[in-house]
């Protein structure tokens, strides 16, 4: 998902020198079979944000008789239902919403655009029915649900406050900022109730770092030698994490992927250059991690490997992104999809890949 931190902060990334990832013996890289989720023919395409236990995705997609994308469940590959939006009394805001993340029990979770006044709320859907989660940050019209766990946990952020939430059982909690800070927002959640994300260590906002909230308590996670920009978007049950941290110069600096884990910030593609961004979105139980950057990749036991490599060669599509991985292993991911030598840019399809056994 695109960053929004910096809506609440003028976060600038510095310079840094990064750790190389250290040589792992290459296992036999995992092939995936392509499916497309929902249709390839109409207009704007699909974006699957998440995927879980049994495959099933939440994101954006397109349907008939709406004029852009809106928020899908997918319990089926060929089937997606659209998600509606908290007003169905006016056509437009009936379809403007976002889906973010969902748990084994299908539950949706993301955000519904209203007007009057013009707002963003947190939104939840159970069985495609929308309830408003009425996150208690006045004066905040960016409100966002971005992550479920099985336990019916809900992370989120409010864009114009600057502050990260946790939803409990109709409670709200505030999550701290790190000492000194002004702004943090959230990008995921363990499967233990720990949110992951990025806070501001000082009052000028020119710095965030990688943090992860533990019963209340937030946790910074590192940095790569030299940078001032870290953020987590995941953790699997061995407690690891992966993200994006800054690499050299500006506000617009790109980032690399990386990996948390025993006090370390490890970059997951070192190589990928001043020039191009990518992310680690997400890691399974196996360590397994997926993100993008020049295209979609995976990464397993210490080998960062392009999906394009790993999928059949007639499959007609490019890897784009990889957003999300389940305990499975399948990947929820957008694709290009290749007419001959060339490649179709716009619009993006969704895909879920399968490894291939046996």
């Amino acid at each position: 998902m695109v960053t929004r931190f910096a809506k609440a902060l003028g976060l600038i990334p510095a310079a840094l020198a990064f750790v190389a990832a250290p040589p792992v013996p290459a296992a036999a890289p995992v092939h995936y079979t392509v499916t497309f989720i929902g249709s390839t023919n109409l207009p704007f395409g699909n974006q699957p944000f998440g995927v879980n236990a049994a495959g099933h995705t939440a994101g954006l997609g397109t349907f008939r008789g709406l004029s852009g994308q809106t928020a899908y469940l997918g319990t089926s590959p060929a089937q997606l239902t659209a998600l509606p939006g908290l007003d169905t009394t006016d056509p437009d805001l009936a379809a403007a919403t976002e889906a973010f993340g969902l748990n084994d029990s299908d539950t949706v979770v993301g955000a519904a655009h209203l007007n009057f006044p013009i707002r963003t709320e947190a939104v939840l859907w159970r069985d495609g029915k929308p309830t408003a989660l009425d996150v208690p940050l006045p004066g905040d019209q960016e409100v966002r649900a971005v992550a479920i766990d099985n336990a019916g946990r809900i992370a989120g952020s409010g864009l114009d406050t600057g502050q990260a939430w946790l939803y409990r059982n109709g409670v709200t909690t505030i999550l701290p900022h790190l000492p000194g800070g002004a702004a943090a927002e959230a990008f995921g959640i363990g499967q233990d109730g720990q949110v992951l994300g990025v806070a501001s260590p000082t009052a000028d906002t020119h710095q965030a770092e990688a943090v992860v909230w533990r019963d209340g308590t937030v946790v910074p996670l590192g940095n790569l030698a030299g940078s001032t920009w870290s953020e987590a978007h995941a953790m699997n049950a061995s407690g690891v994490a992966v993200g994006a941290a800054g690499f050299d110069g500006d506000e617009f600096a790109p980032r690399h992927p990386v990996l948390f884990a025993n006090g370390r910030v490890t970059d997951l593609w070192p190589d990928l250059g001043a020039t191009t961004s990518g992310t680690a979105f997400a890691i399974n139980r196996a360590g397994t991690v997926v993100g993008d950057g020049r295209r979609g990749w995976v990464y397993r036991d210490g080998v960062r490997t392009d999906l394009d490599a790993l999928i059949p060669a007639d499959a007609g599509v490019t890897i784009e992104a990889a957003w999300a991985i389940n305990d499975n292993g399948q990947i929820a991911a957008t694709a290009e999809l290749k007419h001959g030598t060339t490649t179709q840019r716009n619009p993006k399809y969704a895909v879920l890949l399968t490894p291939v056994t046996g």
